[in-house]
């Protein structure tokens, strides 16, 4: 009896152990279960963060983006207008437009994405657009003097029709003169001529003394008559050599007048016609395009800091 009560006591002692046993382990499998878990909570946790980043990162890669090609569009816009040519002149009728249209692209780049203007930009922008609107005023101020430089020139022009019109009439007027006075002393001159070929075949001829003396008498007389005559239309003809030469000195000396202020003229109304704004259009916009450089790479400096 004694032995068997002493055996019992031993084997529940040992189902206890195993109880025991079995409790500690399913109690450190929970705990090693529930360790495990929290990695799962932390990577959640990590790939939400590496996906915000990304997403921030890629928010700003579109406004980098969209920064960029609004830079490019003000600096090509710009570009076109200083390359600009208007159609004709008047040209100072296109100055107003081109100005306004201008200035909207530089206020479209202030007003960009990822674009903030400094006092330095603002500065050489305001001078540039003064600068030009100088320019383009001289230019409208020259413009306005073109319709009269105009009416000179057409005056000018109807002044050399009219000398060669005057010119033309006062040369005919003096051939008429001296066909006149040649036309009344050449018929005296051939009668003379035919009176003194009478008198010489008297003269000469087998007539009567006294005839032949009165031919002589007569003869002389007439040759006298002649030479009178023929130096009457050499007169004339010399006084229309020295009328025509000074028609014509007067006339060259005012054509050439004329023709040289016609010129000058001509050159100044080309000078008009021709649209001498571009150099200074074009300056200001090389000047807009140099700022708005200068500005993105000082954005770009202090975004690096």
């Amino acid at each position: 009896m004694s032995s068997s009560s002493n055996t019992k006591p031993k084997r529940i002692s040992s189902t206890k152990t195993k109880k025991n046993t079995t409790k500690t382990t399913n109690t450190k499998t929970k705990k090693s279960t529930t360790t495990q878990k929290k990695p799962t909570t932390t990577t959640k946790k990590t790939k939400t963060i590496t996906k915000s980043v990304k997403e921030k990162t890629a928010d700003a890669a579109v406004q980098n983006n969209s920064g960029d090609n609004g830079v490019k569009k003000a600096l090509v816009n710009i570009e076109q207008f200083g390359n600009q040519t208007f159609a004709r002149a008047p040209f100072s009728q296109y100055y107003d437009n081109w100005l306004n249209d201008l200035r909207q692209v530089v206020t479209d780049f202030e007003t960009g994405l990822n674009v903030k203007v400094d006092r330095s930009f603002t500065k050489k922008c305001e001078q540039a657009f003064l600068n030009i609107q100088t320019a383009l005023t001289e230019q409208h101020v020259k413009e306005s003097a073109l319709s009269k430089v105009k009416k000179d020139l057409q005056k000018v022009n109807q002044d050399l029709e009219k000398i060669d019109a005057d010119y033309t009439s006062k040369k005919h007027e003096l051939h008429n003169k001296q066909n006149t006075g040649t036309q009344k002393l050449i018929p005296q001159m051939k009668t003379l001529e035919s009176d003194m070929a009478i008198q010489e075949k008297v003269k000469f001829g087998f007539f009567q003394f006294s005839a032949k003396k009165e031919a002589a008498k007569k003869l002389e007389q007439t040759k006298q008559d002649l030479k009178a005559v023929q130096t009457q239309i050499e007169v004339v003809v010399q006084n229309f050599a020295v009328e025509q030469s000074k028609l014509h000195d007067e006339y060259i000396a005012k054509k050439q007048d004329l023709s040289a202020k016609s010129d000058t003229l001509s050159k100044e109304v080309e000078h008009l016609e021709v649209d001498t704004s571009i150099k200074a259009r074009k300056e200001i916009c090389t000047s807009l395009i140099n700022a708005i450089n200068e500005l993105v790479k000082r954005q770009t400096t202090k975004a690096s800091k």
